[in-house]
């Protein structure tokens, strides 16, 4: 029998060819895409970089510590960014650094702010912890690409906590109360249990106070239920009204922490040297003087 055997068409071209230079135009599309994804994510770092510094610069502490990182998808090519979390330790603050400035552009989207703040002082409160999860963000697109500064310009409202130790309230409580000379916090079994000496407007006394820990108006900490003892004697209606009347609100997030309604408490409980605010959280609008 005959063999046959196929050849190229030059007409038609070469099928091997075509695979040949099909394969190298991907090739180069790869490397295209692969340099590309390199420089940005080279940019991403450098975005990352540059905002945790402008942060660090807005706080206080020796050993401050700000770390910043994004997620990003292709979306990042339209201004969309999926997360950017902010950590930061071991600082200090007057107020809440970060505020919302709704007359910028909204060009930039943030699906996700997320906030680990550990071991820092806010105003003369230390605090052990605050977190929040803070969705539909946006920013200013031109100016985080051409100056690498993040401003937020509209903020959503998402779930956070505040976790505060016994010794954090024990240390702040005679700041805040210069009527109060001494005292000891203990958390536990829900309640709080408070005992010290103060010079008050009606007494100078020794006071024992247990009460639960609520949350009023939605930013303020006071002791309600409470059950008070004078010099280790039941307290009479009026002394123990005077003594909370001082005492009460233990916190104000916004006068005393400065928070302009970052946070808004919903529940409060308390275990073993530990009290935990649960709440709703947001980027508040920064004030124009």
């Amino acid at each position: 029998m005959k063999q046959y055997r196929l050849e190229p068409n030059r007409e038609c071209g070469d099928p091997a060819g075509i695979a040949s230079g099909t394969s190298e135009r991907m090739n180069a599309i790869l490397l295209i895409l692969a340099g590309v994804f390199l420089v940005g994510a080279k940019e991403v770092r450098a975005f990352e970089g540059h905002a945790a510094r402008e942060i660090a610069s807005k706080l206080g502490g020796q050993h401050k510590s700000v770390r910043v990182r994004s997620k990003i998808g292709p979306e990042a090519l339209f201004g969309e960014v999926h997360a950017v979390t902010i950590t930061a330790s071991k600082f200090t603050t007057e107020g809440l650094p970060l505020f919302t400035e709704p007359e910028r552009s909204q060009r930039g989207v943030l699906r996700m702010l997320n906030l680990d703040l550990q071991d820092f002082t806010l105003g003369d409160l230390h605090v052990q912890s605050l977190k929040a999860s803070i969705p539909n963000c946006r920013f200013d697109l031109g100016l985080a690409l051409g100056k690498r500064q993040i401003r937020l310009s509209r903020s959503g409202v998402g779930p956070g906590e505040v976790v505060l130790s016994s010794g954090d309230l024990e240390a702040f409580i005679p700041i805040k109360f210069r009527e109060v000379k001494r005292v000891k916090v203990r958390l536990e079994k829900d309640k709080v249990f408070v005992d010290g000496y103060g010079e008050f407007v009606l007494f100078d006394a020794e006071f024992s106070i247990v009460a639960r820990v609520e949350a009023q108006g939605g930013n303020k900490l006071i002791l309600s239920h409470a059950r008070i003892l004078i010099d280790g004697k039941p307290a009479t209606p009026d002394a123990a009204k005077a003594l909370l009347d001082t005492l009460n609100p233990v916190i104000d997030l916004d006068k005393d922490l400065l928070l302009a309604g970052a946070m808004t408490i919903e529940k409060i409980t308390v275990s073993e040297g530990r009290l935990l605010a649960l709440g709703k959280t947001t980027i508040p609008i920064k004030i124009r003087e």
